[in-house]
């Protein structure tokens, strides 16, 4: 059983489907009771540009006009940082190409180069490739030549040596764009079967501008987007940006569903792309071909996973539902949804390195058992109201 979601939500998160109908706009646009909440959550998801856009263009809306003002101006700004990012990308890439560093276009990058290389239509903070292992050292010189220099953060430094990939490099022009260097597809913890060499074998040259670099298939960029979302991120973080991914790539008639639900479960994947493709159809108005969902679902009831729908929008956009008011309980109903030995994952390994990444930025609670116990008979109240709104039909 699903619940309505409050205008705002869908508006912000409709704007990740370029194909939206401009009727809906509309009808929504005139439902919105916060705009202040839109724009928070258009901010929060780095929507803002592919909101304007999609609003300039649905006539009829009803939009004050100095929410469209703010947007307009968001919107100028972020597509201006993209552009300049794609053309960094672009140069980077011609000089790796120079030093003969094969390298894989990952996650946005693979998406602006086959869709829109100039970046706006789906924003980002990180460029991400990937390269052999072996070619690590020569790609790290070859883009700090270029114009990157290596992060200073010593807590950075320490903990990705031995990662999936290497402490970032900064745009000194801009620094909080980054680029990140894979040496993996995915950190030493997982079980997925699917990896680097996947990529590597599939990959082809992309498009121009970006010729020099490769890029994988459409299948298995939205692939590693569910996996990214629901796995590393939880389903907490990124909806929007993973959303755009998926609407990017299945938008195009080339987009083989048969042959992504196959490499899914083969890749003990299906899952993770369920959640996805679920949440990104009820927030993003995202279609998928009649049975795919049912090939990818958990062995969960019905009712089990509209409430776990419930508690992960309510994650994704604050204000639809209550949030867990516990990390123990928001893991729980992670495990329960992704369903990690019935996956053939078995003991969920992620964790462990969340706990060294809180240990090593001094966030770890060291909080001791009567007090937790305190604390959490103090908020019995928000426990019910979780309970009662979240997992309650």
């Amino acid at each position: 059983m699903t619940r309505p979601l409050s205008a705002e939500t869908p508006l912000v998160f409709r704007s990740a489907d370029a194909t939206c109908d401009a009727g809906e706009v509309v009808a929504l646009t005139r439902a919105v009771q916060d705009w202040s909440r839109t724009l928070w959550l258009a901010e929060k998801e780095v929507a803002t540009s592919a909101l304007f856009r999609m609003l300039q263009r649905s006539r009829g809306a009803e939009v004050p006009p100095d929410v469209m003002e703010y947007l307009s101006k968001s919107a100028m700004v972020s597509d201006f940082r993209m552009r300049h990012l794609s053309q960094r990308l672009q140069r980077t890439a011609e000089r790796l190409a120079a030093h003969q560093v094969p390298f894989v276009l990952l996650k946005g990058a693979a998406v602006g180069a086959l869709t829109d290389p100039s970046f706006c239509s789906r924003p980002m903070t990180d460029l991400d490739l990937l390269v052999h292992p072996a070619d690590a050292d020569r790609a790290r010189t070859t883009i700090i030549a270029a114009g990157w220099p290596e992060t200073s953060d010593p807590i950075l430094l320490e903990l990705l040596q031995s990662q999936h990939h290497l402490p970032p490099f900064i745009d000194p022009q801009m620094p909080d764009v980054r680029l990140e260097l894979h040496v993996a597809l995915l950190p030493a913890d997982h079980s997925f079967g699917f990896d680097a060499s996947h990529l590597w074998r599939e990959a082809r040259p992309a498009p121009d501008p970006f010729a020099d670099a490769l890029v994988p298939s459409r299948e298995s960029v939205v692939l590693h987007a569910c996996i990214h979302f629901a796995w590393q991120h939880s389903m907490q973080f990124g909806a929007w940006r993973t959303f755009r991914a998926v609407s990017a790539m299945i938008e195009n008639p080339v987009f083989d569903w048969e042959r992504f639900v196959r490499q899914a479960r083969d890749a003990k994947a299906a899952t993770a792309c369920y959640w996805t493709l679920r949440l990104a159809g009820r927030l993003s108005g995202l279609v998928t071909p009649e049975g795919v969902l049912d090939r990818l679902a958990p062995p969960n009831a019905p009712w089990v996973n509209d409430a776990l729908e419930r508690h992960f929008i309510a994650a994704i956009a604050p204000g639809e539902g209550p949030v867990s008011p516990s990390i123990r309980i928001s893991r729980l109903l992670w495990r329960t949804a992704l369903q990690p030995r019935w996956s053939g994952h078995g003991r969920p390994g992620r964790w462990d390195s969340e706990r060294r990444w809180e240990r090593a930025r001094g966030t770890l609670s060291n909080e001791a058992a009567p007090a937790r116990v305190a604390r959490h008979l103090a908020g019995i109240g928000d426990w019910w109201k979780f309970f009662v709104k979240t997992l309650l039909p």
